[in-house]
């Protein structure tokens, strides 16, 4: 959004998620004594309106990193932004998650909000289709003053009539400052509304709590760069986790199953864990390092998957009979969680809370297990198809930070390893714990080699580039011994954001003889072999072939 006055108060916050459920966050905490930085939150996205240069190449965006996108859609009474509808469609059809914002200005919060309606309805967004996330409101200063009339009552009206017509909680853009001084400190009406903050200043310090509530988005420059804008662009950053973004956006989860329905389960259905692993970060790492102390270590739950993580989770798997690979899967998951209940305390009763807030669920992260966590434990297991007994044992744990249910596989069965094979689900899995996208298109990985997942994210590790992966197992390559089909190839993107790996491979590995007339190299990374071909096919599509060996 374009601010017109960004005059904020500075405090840091304690730790909350926001989440799938409710979507807002309540802390009632004061000043956190581990402020984030805004790279802790891998979950990213922008905001946009005709102030942008157009036209956005929104697939180069999606291939970015991005996941979420708001776009003005209307302003005051009469105002519609005229690049909304087509920037909505277009960012839907290129796989970002999005949803419209109406900048408040003059005339009544009811009238406002009818403009609202009907524009972005007009436009195709009910809040209910795949990929739609609630609408927001954004409260902020006009031309450096409080809009004309504007008060609590207004917004409440505003969000009332909003919430009437698309069935959720608006999403609310504001500040400190414009709550304390245009709404006089009176921001009852916002207290089901997630909070979406800006606070761009240098430093860890998160935007100022509103109304004793912390931030769910939170915008953090308005100088900006992504592939597919020119010029400058707000970014912003999630505190939950991409499952929960997606759940929001009624989408399949993360992993790519599907989001489970709010009721009963059927028992047969396995349990699925997250993969972290150096250099992942979010809640769930938050999560691992509280588990981490409750089991003697001594980590900064930072959501930071660095050195002094892996060193503890190794040192944990050795201590428990496990594999000491330093990656926190099914197994080591299930050795790390604990049972805790009313009257428990404790660093594992912090990595509960921590999920528990990820739901939406007014707690205080303190250690302490009292009426109020258990009653979020009860609401959360009911929603989720538990016996609401209030007490966080395996299933919960698994409910809690696994998001959803699949069939494969188990627990206790870790994914194949070396020149083992790889279900598409698997592959994924730790493709995303290695913050590597999802494949484009139609790109399959069924049947991927285990080590040739385990070459790129080496490839991602060592050239610190954005990698996104353009082929896989799918039928239509070319035959032969290291192919596609057996799982040795994986296609990287060369143009946009594939510039970075391309001038890395170009500048970095040793260049041998073309294969035909396409250039070609060779390096070794985690004792991978690897080939990089830059093919350039008659039919078009140039882009790197790289095999795994």
């Amino acid at each position: 959004m374009r601010k017109h006055v960004r005059n904020l108060i500075l405090q840091a916050l304690a730790v909350a998620t926001v989440s799938a459920g409710t979507y807002g966050v309540v802390s009632a905490s004061g000043e956190s004594a581990n402020a984030a930085s805004p790279t802790v939150y891998g979950v990213r996205g922008i905001d946009t309106s005709h102030h942008n240069a157009h036209p956005i190449r929104w697939s180069a965006v999606k291939a970015s990193g991005e996941s979420f996108v708001f776009h003005k859609a209307t302003q005051g009474t009469g105002y519609r932004d005229p690049k909304f509808a087509g920037d909505f469609a277009a960012a839907l059809d290129a796989g970002l998650m999005a949803a419209p914002y109406h900048f408040y200005d003059s005339g009544t919060g009811a009238a406002q909000a009818a403009h609202f309606i009907r524009t972005v309805k007009a436009a195709g967004y009910d809040a209910k289709r795949p990929g739609q996330l609630p609408p927001v409101v954004d409260l902020e200063r006009v031309k450096g003053r409080c809009p004309a009339g504007v008060n609590s009552a207004q917004i409440a009206a505003f969000l009332a009539k909003a919430r009437e017509a698309f069935g959720v909680n608006p999403i609310v853009y504001t500040s400190k400052d414009f709550a304390d001084t245009c709404l006089r400190g009176k921001v009852s009406a916002l207290a089901n509304s997630p909070l979406w903050q800006p606070r761009y200043k240098s430093g860890s310090t998160e935007p100022a709590p509103v109304g004793g509530r912390s931030w769910s988005i939170w915008q953090y420059t308005e100088h900006g760069s992504v592939p597919g804008i020119s010029g400058h662009v707000d970014h912003n950053v999630y505190k939950g986790t991409l499952t929960q973004l997606r759940r929001l956006a009624h989408l399949a989860s993360a992993s790519g199953q599907p989001t489970p329905p709010r009721g009963n389960t059927t028992a047969a259905t396995a349990k699925s864990w997250p993969v972290l692993k150096s250099g992942s970060r979010g809640t769930d790492v938050r999560t691992a390092q509280h588990l981490l102390n409750a089991a003697g270590h001594r980590l900064d739950a930072d959501g930071l998957f660095g050195p002094a993580t892996t060193g503890a989770v190794k040192a944990f798997q050795k201590r428990n009979g496990l594999n000491p690979d330093g990656i926190v899967g099914p197994n080591t998951w299930n050795k790390l969680i604990r049972t805790v209940r009313q009257g428990s305390s404790g660093e594992a009763v912090k990595a509960a809370q921590t999920q528990l807030a990820g739901y939406g669920h007014n707690i205080r992260i303190d250690g302490a297990f009292g009426p109020a966590t258990a009653s979020a434990v009860k609401a959360f297991q009911k929603r989720n198809g538990l016996n609401p007994d209030g007490i966080v044992g395996p299933n919960t744990w698994n409910k809690l930070v696994a998001g959803t249910t699949t069939s494969t596989p188990a627990p206790t069965t870790p994914a194949p390893s070396g020149n083992g094979k790889l279900t598409n689900r698997q592959a994924l899995a730790q493709l995303a714990a290695a913050g590597i996208n999802h494949p484009v298109g139609r790109t399959s990985l069924d049947g991927v080699r285990a080590r040739t997942i385990q070459g790129v994210i080496a490839l991602k590790k060592a050239s610190g580039c954005t990698i996104t992966i353009t082929g896989g197992t799918e039928s239509g390559h070319s035959n032969g011994e290291y192919s596609h089909a057996k799982g040795y190839k994986l296609d990287l993107r060369t143009r946009d954001e594939g510039r970075c790996v391309t001038n890395w491979i170009k500048n970095t590995q040793r260049k041998g003889k073309p294969r035909g007339n396409d250039p070609r190299w060779h390096g070794t990374l985690a004792g991978i072999s690897l080939e990089y071909v830059y093919e350039t096919p008659k039919r078009g599509g140039v882009h790197w072939d790289i095999t795994f060996i």
